[in-house]
């Protein structure tokens, strides 16, 4: 029975309750918190085991997050680790970046006070999971019932393409979902304040979200409104979100990169694209096992559902695929995120909908909770089906290899220079000088000669320049299956054991 006006300060947990419902109860935010701390703790300790065994997404990348932040608070602000793109080289000062993301800012005082690589990675694991409570509210706006929010909530960890987002070292883009849901419910509300820090949030985390902001023109409100009011959000968002990729980003590439850079950035879109039904047959991969159940609830939900269908396109025309998930390649999934998040905010309120039409009927419970089972499943048949295309990415290093390697890297001063493979780079960022030798642009001044302040030679064996750099006085201190390891200097107390160690492990041979 749906509450009558007199009882809707007490509305049935599952039932649909009049507009001036009670706030959440403490137990459903309890539950809650319980769910995301979980999940948080869950996908950490596995982010840091990758990150201990050598197994980041793309180490190159995290090793230049990380000297970012490190050259920010404990160095001189320069860069060695400086990725390049299709438009611009970041660097070598921190100040000259491809991307403008000022959440970089927001953790700065974190990583001051615990600088290392790991401190971002634990970072993100705990962002990336206040989606969970952002969904109970949106769902909550959305339903007015407590127990559909619940439901909704405990649904979104089934949700497959999560996991290997989260498991992708630090991006910044990755940080955007709980901003995203926040802002969608904001802008659905007409609550200017947490629609404005939904929106700010998706500013700071890359370009790319201003303009989904500006699409969010698009979003109809959650009540009837006169025609000014809604014209007054459209324009904001609109403005909002053109003058900060035009002024904002444009504006930062022309003047730290150069007057072309903003074109060049938008030429790398303009590409050849994949066949019409490859791309349909990609995107319908990744919508049906990348998101499960959410896929098909998104179509209760057009209007929002719209907002995803241009990053479908985009992301599945040739720049992504579930396959990548394979392979070495598999950190490119963090360019599904645009994708990702917009079918979940459809899709959540999708249910709402469906459980708004439902509950108020006969067996409406029980149908729910068959549709909840549905969404289940298919969220279930997609993580098997991920998990088993990530266990067959290759493992460069293994576990005692990584070991090794990692008793060698804790020896590395913070002034020492180091060249190194992109599978170690890391956890060697937290210093001064870090060069790799896979691109050229990522070759030290002088290369194949290095400099007096290279100390340290972290180099896969079957590098062909690897004995001219072993004579320039480098002591080979660990070779494994793929990683030499080489050091030149005095060694100090510390590393005496190890050295002399290794050495008897090495000279009978």
């Amino acid at each position: 029975m749906i509450p009558t006006a007199q009882d809707h300060r007490h509305p049935a947990r599952w039932e649909i309750p009049a507009v001036g419902e009670a706030r959440p109860s403490r137990r459903a935010w309890l539950a809650i918190v319980l769910l995301t701390a979980a999940l948080t703790a869950v996908s950490t300790t596995e982010s840091l085991r990758r990150y201990d065994e050598l197994r980041s997404g793309w180490s190159w990348d995290l090793a230049y997050y990380n000297q970012w932040f490190w050259a920010l608070t404990q160095g001189d602000g320069t860069l060695t680790v400086r990725p390049v793109s299709a438009y611009a080289q970041e660097g070598p000062s921190v100040w000259k970046m491809n991307y403008l993301a000022p959440i970089r800012l927001a953790i700065v005082p974190v990583y001051w006070l615990f600088p290392d690589p790991r401190t971002l990675l634990i970072l993100q694991n705990v962002v990336f999971w206040w989606v969970i409570p952002a969904a109970y509210g949106l769902v909550r706006s959305e339903s007015h019932s407590e127990g559909v929010a619940l439901s909704a909530a405990w649904l979104v960890p089934l949700t497959p393409l999560f996991w290997p987002l989260v498991w992708n070292d630090f991006r910044e883009l990755q940080l955007v979902g709980p901003f995203v849901l926040w802002a969608i419910q904001g802008l659905r509300q007409r609550s200017p304040r947490l629609a404005a820090v939904g929106i700010a949030g998706m500013l700071a985390c890359r370009q790319e979200f201003a303009v989904v902001v500006a699409t969010f023109a698009v979003l109809p409100p959650q009540r009837d409104e006169s025609l000014s009011v809604t014209l007054r959000w459209r324009r904001a968002t609109v403005l909002i979100g053109l003058c900060w990729v035009v002024f904002g980003f444009f504006g930062y590439l022309k003047a730290m990169v150069g007057r072309g850079a903003p074109d060049a950035f938008i030429d790398q879109f303009l590409g050849p694209k994949a066949p019409l039904h490859e791309t349909l047959q990609t995107s319908l991969e990744a919508l049906i096992l990348g998101m499960g159940g959410w896929a098909v609830l998104a179509c209760l939900a057009p209007r929002v559902a719209l907002l995803a269908l241009p990053w479908i396109w985009s992301l599945c025309s040739g720049r992504w695929a579930l396959r990548f998930l394979a392979g070495p390649d598999w950190h490119h999934v963090r360019y599904a995120m645009p994708m990702v998040i917009l079918v979940l905010a459809a899709g959540l309120v999708g249910y709402a909908r469906l459980a708004t039409w439902l509950l108020p009927r006969r067996a409406g419970r029980a149908w729910l909770a068959l549709a909840w089972l549905g969404a289940a499943a298919m969220g279930g048949v997609g993580l098997r089906d991920l998990t088993q295309r990530l266990g067959q990415v290759p493992v460069t290093i293994d576990r005692h290899e990584a070991a090794a390697i990692w008793t060698w890297i804790r020896q590395v001063e913070p002034d020492d220079a180091v060249l190194a493979d992109y599978t170690v780079a890391a956890p060697l960022s937290s210093r001064r000088g870090l060069y790799s030798y896979i691109l050229d642009v990522n070759l030290p001044p002088g290369f194949p000669q290095l400099g007096p302040e290279f100390h340290w030679l972290l180099v896969g064996n079957d590098y062909y320049l690897l004995k001219p750099l072993l004579d320039q006085g480098f002591e080979v201190v660990h070779r494994g299956n793929y990683l030499t390891v080489a050091h030149r200097g005095t060694v100090t107390l510390a590393r005496i054991s190890d050295f002399f160690r290794f050495r008897a492990n090495i000279l009978p041979r």
